[in-house]
């Protein structure tokens, strides 16, 4: 019988395997530009998505591996909670679940290592206890032409179970218990939409929806929105609410199965940030592609089918996820005959710092740039903060909690509705 592994012990473990492979895999090293006309070589290393994006403009700059710290808090209450974490119903409830990683030693051999993953995605240590910045989505045509800007100084998230460093922690009280609410919006742009918001409860409850509501000030109502749009576009971008960073969903709504654990090219150390040159081009659909730094890291790979989604216009979604952070680094979209669709891209820097004047005392997932493509529809929504516009005032602050307006009593509809005045 092995030794048993605490989740610390077998964290730091992991670390350790990480960058062994990463030093001892062969074929694409540190130093490689990938382009269109030397992607077979990558091949092995790229998701499909990925593929197809280096085929239409990107160029893929790889750099070593670097290795990605939970924060200690985090780490702490992982070592402190995780051992009494347990599954139920097949995966789809947690059980005695605090704060932390819920399950920091996932098998791949494990029937239910779909699942605890997944929930390691759903209390990723990314979105803490609050997390506030501002936005900017750019609508493309295939020549590059933004057709449409849209812009808010708020999108926010507010964890409401699993507190680490507000109070009152480990859970806020609300009736009934909430795992996490979340904001879009108001909007600044474009002039049609001013005003408009959108907010999200994600509850506790295994069989109880989302609630959403969208504000539309043009019409003065709020209109609330169904199960089955969640797959709907947003405000005319190619966004749905359940691709909103990756993966949006509540995942007792899912049935998940693990493909792969395996090594692919990740921009999880971009290098850029609030800067133009973030993007391949100014043309064509080079202009929807980030040119940043990438690196060999580890991944889950999950695929995702709808269960209780009626008239869901995906049939499934492949998800690649980062064994260290749990953050999706790209959510490919499938239609119903099983073609590739859509793709949802997450440039990360994890750093304590993006730009000068603002940093953590441990580094944290900032995200430089999200690359939105209908691969089928030949559109692209590509989302940066509004760096390269104005100076960015509001983006990516952690626990800023009361200086950031990101406090429970924000997300309410009426909060929603006098915000969009």
């Amino acid at each position: 019988m092995s030794a048993r592994v605490g989740p610390r012990t077998g964290a730091m473990a992991f670390v350790a395997v990480l960058a062994v492979a990463a030093q001892a895999a062969g074929g694409v090293q540190p130093g490689d530009v990938i382009t269109g006309e030397n992607v077979a070589q990558a091949v092995e290393l790229l998701p499909p998505s990925v593929e197809w994006m280096v085929k239409h403009g990107m160029r893929i700059t790889v750099i070593p591996y670097e290795q990605c710290p939970l924060p200690k808090a985090y780490l702490d209450a992982t070592e402190k909670y995780a051992g009494q974490v347990r599954l139920s119903d097949g995966g789809r409830r947690v059980d005695n679940y605090i704060a932390g990683m819920p399950f920091p030693n996932v098998e791949p051999q494990d029937p239910l290592a779909a699942w605890k993953v997944m929930w390691n995605h759903e209390y990723k240590s990314a979105y803490s206890d609050d997390v506030y910045t501002e936005w900017v989505v750019e609508n493309q045509d295939e020549s590059g032409t933004v057709e449409r800007l849209l812009s808010s100084d708020t999108w926010r998230r507010l964890r409401w179970t699993g507190c680490l460093y507000r109070e009152p922690k480990p859970d806020i009280p609300h009736n009934p218990p909430l795992r996490y609410t979340e904001q879009w919006g108001p909007l600044n742009n474009p002039v049609d939409l001013v005003g408009t918001g959108f907010l999200l409860y994600r509850y506790m409850a295994a069989d109880r929806a989302d609630d959403s509501w969208l504000y539309l000030p043009t019409l003065r109502r709020v209109r609330r929105y169904s199960t089955s749009a969640r797959s709907d576009t947003l405000f005319g971008t190619d966004i749905d609410q359940d691709s909103i960073w990756g993966f949006n969903s509540k995942p007792e709504w899912w049935d998940f199965r693990l493909l792969a654990e395996k090594e692919t090219l990740v921009p999880m150390h971009a290098g850029k940030y609030a800067t133009e040159d973030i993007w391949c081009g100014k043309r064509g659909t080079e202009s929807w592609m980030p040119c940043v730094n990438w690196e060999k890291r580890r991944v889950w790979v999950i695929e995702g089918v709808p269960t209780k989604l009626t008239q869901y216009a995906f049939g499934k979604r492949i998800l690649f996820i980062d064994r260290e952070v749990s953050n999706v680094t790209a959510s490919e979209m499938y239609d119903h005959a099983s073609e590739l669709w859509k793709v949802w891209h997450n440039v990360f820097w994890y750093t304590t710092s993006v730009r000068p004047g603002r940093s953590y005392p441990e580094p944290r997932l900032f995200t430089p740039a999200v690359a939105v493509i209908d691969m089928q529809l030949m559109h692209s929504s590509r989302i940066t903060p509004p760096g390269y516009l104005r100076p960015p005032e509001k983006d990516w602050l952690f626990e800023r909690g009361e200086e950031s307006l990101n406090t429970p009593e924000f997300y309410t509809v009426a909060s929603l509705i006098a915000a969009g005045h």
